[in-house]
């Protein structure tokens, strides 16, 4: 994991100096960027991430884009794990296209080589719930689980289970994340305004 922090602008400018690179060579290239980038671009209340948690497309170009990133990292200078794919170990096994938001094409304004997908705020949630059966730095995946769930009206533990189960139908909930329901829950409703 890199010790520097990614800013929106930083991401969207790796992101053109991509597509660009794609562009080029006659390549069109898919992301899907999850965890703290999606949050990053689509809330105000994360303003940096340490890296890029995203899939990629598969085929032809999934070799170039992993040049194209490693090309965005020499020309600005970002860590060489800017753009990295550790996230699958947290995505289902299929994926429908429903639970993805287009974030741009890339670059902007000109032919794109790079389409960049987000994850949903409700997908964000389910998978922050699964995560927290691991510990990360201030306990951002409980803090990011507790926005997240604020922001989809969660006001109860079975809501956020069934939100759960709507994305990873086939499997179980830790019992170390199912422990940490009631405090998410408690946590949401001292957010809310009396």
């Amino acid at each position: 994991m890199s010790l520097s922090k990614l800013d929106t602008e930083t991401i969207v400018r790796a992101f053109e100096v991509m597509g660009a690179y794609l562009r080029d060579r006659n390549l069109i290239g898919e992301i899907a960027v999850y965890g703290g980038t999606a949050i990053l671009l689509q809330f105000p209340w994360r303003t940096a991430t340490d890296d890029v948690d995203a899939v990629f497309s598969r085929g032809e170009a999934e070799a170039s884009m992993k040049d194209a990133a490693a090309y965005a990292a020499t020309l600005l200078r970002l860590p060489d794990d800017w753009l990295n794919n550790a996230v699958s170990g947290f995505t289902p096994e299929s994926e429908s296209d429903d639970v993805f938001l287009l974030q741009g094409d890339y670059p902007r304004g000109d032919r794109a080589g790079l389409k960049v997908f987000m994850a949903k705020p409700e997908y964000l949630c389910a998978m922050k719930l699964k995560a927290l059966t691991r510990a990360s730095f201030e306990d951002r995946d409980f803090n990011d689980l507790v926005e997240l769930a604020s922001t989809a009206g969660i006001e109860d533990g079975e809501q956020l289970m069934d939100l759960f189960f709507r994305f990873y139908p086939d499997e179980e909930l830790d019992p170390v994340a199912k422990v940490r329901i009631p405090e998410a829950i408690e946590a949401i409703r001292r957010r809310r305004p009396r």
